[in-house]
């Protein structure tokens, strides 16, 4: 083998396997988000409830797009986006683990200072 921790040379690692893995994930989520976003709440010929998550669960299954769901919507659109952009930032960093910082020297050992309280 002649690949070294990070990968055999034809894909990034783990690491990059994970990071393809959550943009594609999130290349699937995002229209499903942006159709909730985009449809007006349906709030006429309503008998639920307006502010309970299962009213408003059993209400989106049924075809009708509550205002909760629509504001779901917008705060997953914001999590998504958030989420693509850490990916991205993330892409061009080291894969592996951090290098130690330079020491100064070497490590003196540990002294056991017993303490005696009065």
């Amino acid at each position: 083998m002649t690949g070294g921790p990070d990968g055999c040379g034809r894909h990034g690692g783990p690491a990059g396997e994970l990071r393809a893995f959550a943009i594609a994930a999130l290349d699937r989520l995002q229209p499903a988000v942006e159709r909730l976003r985009a449809e007006v709440p349906s709030g006429e010929g309503s008998t639920s409830c307006a502010a309970c998550p299962v009213c408003a669960l059993i209400a989106a299954l049924r075809g009708e797009r509550p205002e909760l769901a629509s504001r779901l919507a917008e705060q997953a659109a914001g999590l998504l986006a958030v989420l693509r952009s850490a990916l991205a930032e993330g892409a061009g960093g080291p894969s592996g683990p951090a290098e130690p910082a330079a020491s100064h020297g070497p490590r003196r050992p540990v002294q056991r200072i017993p303490v005696y309280r009065g």
